[in-house]
């Protein structure tokens, strides 16, 4: 997923699930309960997922 996203010059930040308790619980409020996980803009990603990532990305770069 990091290579991935830097290959698109798409900024990103890590989250730990096993290591960040917060980071957890906002998955699961999220009704999620996979991991990679991505949200670009209002979009969610689960699982890595090639054509979803990029359209998120061309959508979000649209929105702009």
């Amino acid at each position: 997923m990091k290579e991935f996203l830097s290959r698109e010059r798409v900024p990103f930040t890590v989250r730990n699930i096993d290591e960040d308790d917060r980071a957890y619980d906002e998955l699961i409020a999220r009704g999620v309960r996979t991991v990679p996980l991505t949200i670009i803009g209002d979009r969610v990603v689960t699982g890595y997922d090639p054509a979803a990532l990029k359209s998120a990305i061309a959508e979000l770069s649209s929105d702009r």
